[in-house]
């Protein structure tokens, strides 16, 4: 394959993390995430997975190293798991997923033969009845299920997500932790961002935890934290360990501690938007480009444009809030 000049931003960060969102659907309605009544794109505006497959492509031969396929849910779009054995194919050195978990256990053994190297699994509780609050969906116990199963895959270990919330889920944070004592689980509460999907101003700041209280609390609980050498720099998570514990726990902290200035990521939409800051509204058109008679050109202009145009650092006051809601842009 024919390899270009690294894609670089305005800012001198190096470009080489693509999250590809294969689809706005979810069978869950987390409640900072998606509204209950959200209208899904008509599938007419949505990319097909070739389509799609040929962005990363263009994309890999500007140096993008890594893939991530995130939704809504990946795992509602049909053939899913047959796009990640293309996406391995093309040579990416790692392809990795997101998920709610709630399909992912009949389709382990599928993701391991297709090559996928790790899987994030949002779980923002341990308790069922939250989860139900919380999702809007009573599938607690499947959840668990398949963060158990994926455990006794190569998949292992399981990166846990949760968002931290206070009155919601700020009781379970030792809880939480607790899981990497006795699991290969990597647990990382994520602070809550001021997105459209239900989070706004006065409401926004009653809920949010910053990183730094939540590993107070956690240490509080169950003794220090050690640190934890980062593989990649541009890594957004803080990561700790406990002594002897099999697992890791970290924070991600976009709002308190914003981690812009490595930022190495873009977005594919579903819908053929190429979106270089998740919090910002900015988008990039790029189906036309995709769909045009030379493809790959037009995608590398596009992503050229999209460096040059990618901002310093995303809003993070409530007030700045995005139009698009996480699910939309696939976290």
């Amino acid at each position: 394959m024919k390899q270009l000049t690294q894609l670089t931003d305005s800012y001198e960060r190096k470009m080489d993390y693509l999250r590809i969102s294969v689809t706005d659907r979810c069978n869950f309605r987390c409640q900072y995430c998606m509204p209950e009544n959200i209208v899904f794109q008509d599938k007419s505006e949505i990319l097909t997975l070739e389509e799609m497959l040929t962005f990363a492509e263009a994309a890999l031969q500007l140096g993008v190293t890594k893939v991530r396929v995130t939704g809504g849910e990946p795992l509602v779009r049909r053939g899913v798991v047959k796009f990640v054995g293309w996406l391995k194919d093309l040579g990416f050195e790692e392809v990795t997923m997101t998920s709610n978990g709630f399909l992912l256990e009949e389709n382990l053994e599928g993701l391991v033969e297709a090559g996928l190297d790790r899987i994030n699994i949002s779980l923002d509780t341990l308790q069922a009845e939250k989860f139900q609050f919380i999702t809007r969906r009573n599938h607690f116990e499947k959840v668990w299920r398949s963060i158990m199963a994926a455990l006794e895959t190569p998949l292992s270990p399981v990166k846990i997500n949760a968002v931290a919330m206070r009155g919601v889920n700020d009781d379970e944070i030792v809880d939480m932790a607790r899981l990497t004592q006795k699991y290969p689980l990597h647990v990382r509460f994520i602070e809550l961002m001021p997105l459209n999907g239900d989070t706004d101003g006065s409401r926004f700041r009653s809920l949010f935890i910053p990183g730094r209280e939540i590993l107070e609390i956690a240490q509080s609980g169950l003794g220090d934290l050690e640190p934890v050498g980062k593989d990649d720099p541009a890594a957004p998570a803080d990561e700790f360990t406990f002594a002897g514990a099999p697992g890791n726990f970290g924070v991600i902290t976009p709002v308190s501690e914003p981690f812009c200035a490595r930022c190495s990521r873009l977005r594919l939409t579903a819908d053929g938007k190429v979106h270089p800051c998740l919090l910002t509204d900015l988008d990039i058109p790029v189906k036309a480009a995709i769909r045009s008679e030379n493809p790959v050109e037009e995608i590398h202009r596009v992503l050229r444009e999209t460096a040059r145009v990618k901002p310093a650092a995303g809003l993070t006051l409530p007030e700045e809030s995005r139009n698009r809601t996480m699910s939309q842009i696939g976290g």
